[in-house]
């Protein structure tokens, strides 16, 4: 069992999430990832997109059946804000369902996935992450986390 030591850190983590969409596809925001109340656990922030509170949460609104493409950037690097000598690696991932349904959401572990929206027209979307923390130093950090999606 891993053991969580208090960590006397102070950092500000913030992904803010957007959307590339093409013809009639919709993405509404229900709810953005929370990066700062999971616990630290081995200089780690961990975020499950199938199974976490913390995940961010996105319907996508389309035509009924059809299938299209979601693409996203799955690794990257956010340097301090101010000083620029801290960093936090990000590996962020992406589950989806037809219904709100988180806990039975499938895992799209690539930046590039090819799915079908339901008969109504919809998928719901998690958004989770996994930082590393190990070499992060006091201050702030930021990302703008982009999701493209297209009919195909």
């Amino acid at each position: 069992m891993a053991q969580t030591i208090a960590d006397t850190r102070k950092a500000t983590l913030s992904v803010n999430a957007t959307a590339t969409v093409t013809d009639n596809l919709q993405m509404l925001t229900i709810r953005n990832i929370d990066l700062i109340a999971p616990l630290v656990e081995e200089n780690m922030i961990l975020v499950s997109p199938m199974r976490s509170p913390f995940a961010g949460m996105f319907k996508i609104i389309g035509n009924p059946n059809a299938r299209i493409r979601i693409t996203f950037l799955q690794r990257e690097t956010l340097v301090e804000s101010n000083e620029g000598i801290g960093e936090v690696k990000a590996e962020y991932n992406l589950s989806a369902a037809f219904e709100d349904l988180q806990i039975q959401s499938t895992l799209l572990d690539l930046g590039e996935a090819n799915v079908v929206l339901s008969k109504k027209g919809l998928l719901f979307v998690w958004l989770g992450a996994n930082l590393d923390l190990s070499a992060a130093l006091p201050g702030v950090y930021q990302s703008e986390f982009t999701i493209e999606l297209e009919y195909i």
